[in-house]
């Protein structure tokens, strides 16, 4: 059974920040489950902050909000057909001596990156851009 650890909507600002920050000391696959982990974050504190009073932290979150799905968070911020563009799913290269690999959805990006499996270099520095373009949303509505 999982639990989920609630924060404050500081908290997950704070948090946003810092793995922001780190993500220029981290090369490859590392600093990008980093941007990632950051990027929801900075959504889901945007997203409590907009719930004002009511919203004090991560148990305020809809059940549906509980995730990784950044797209979902982006709907729900109302923000723009281009910060959806990038989060799509991205594709495995595929093998000599293996079938068509199963590709990573958009909400998966930070298992793939996790454990080291391999993406399509085009899908992944799509994926990279806009997850550079929602930290610098979130920037911007946190102040930070």
């Amino acid at each position: 059974m999982a639990v989920d650890v609630s924060v404050s909507v500081s908290d997950l600002v704070r948090s946003y920040a810092s793995l922001r920050d780190a993500v220029s000391q981290s090369a490859g696959p590392g600093g990008r489950l980093l941007q990632f982990y950051s990027v929801e974050y900075g959504l889901k504190a945007a997203y409590l902050g907009k719930q004002g009073m009511n919203a004090r932290g991560t148990e305020s979150l809809p059940q549906e909000l509980r995730s990784h799905d950044l797209r979902r968070l982006v709907k729900e911020l109302r923000l723009g057909h281009a910060d959806l563009a990038g989060l799509s799913t991205c594709r495995r290269p595929q093998r000599r001596q293996q079938s068509q690999q199963d590709p990573v959805e958009h909400h998966e990006l930070h298992q793939a990156w996790r454990y080291g499996a391999p993406l399509e270099e085009s899908d992944e520095k799509r994926a990279v851009s806009a997850l550079d373009m929602l930290s610098d949303w979130c920037r911007k509505e946190h102040r930070r």
